[in-house]
């Protein structure tokens, strides 16, 4: 699979495992710690998906969605959180195309990626279990 991906969390070992697995799965990774460099960035390059951390300093994950819905609406996003006050239902409500859980299982992110690529809509939860999965964050 192929694509270019910008994971934008401030947690430095979510946000490099997730590269790291990324990478390896193929996708062109680009990481940054905060929502107001990922804004940055997404004035000057172009996305595919963007792997946003709900709670970040300067700009949190649910106001860079709206910023990327505005700027770049062809761009898909996913929300990582590990706050029980945020549900998927909230996050798609305001544009993303996806919400994962923390602590991340790696290949329920990447079926959450793959179908995003694939459709760039929101959808249902897929049905993966957590025997024999990894866990990030």
């Amino acid at each position: 699979m192929t694509g270019k991906i910008l994971i934008a969390a401030d947690d430095y070992i979510t946000r490099n495992s997730v590269s790291l697995f990324l990478s390896k799965e193929g996708y062109d990774v680009v990481t940054v710690d905060n929502g107001m460099d990922a804004a940055r960035r997404l004035s000057v390059e172009s996305f595919d998906l963007v792997l946003a951390d709900v709670e970040m300093p300067g700009m949190d994950g649910l106001s860079l969605s709206r910023h990327i819905n505005r700027v770049a609406p062809d761009t898909a996003i996913i929300i990582m959180s590990g706050s029980a006050g945020i549900n998927r239902e909230d996050v798609v409500a305001i544009g993303t195309s996806d919400f994962i859980e923390k602590p991340i299982i790696l290949n329920k992110l990447l079926a959450k990626i793959e179908l995003a690529f694939a459709t760039n809509a929101p959808h249902k939860e897929t049905g993966f279990g957590v025997e024999g999965q990894h866990f990030i964050g």
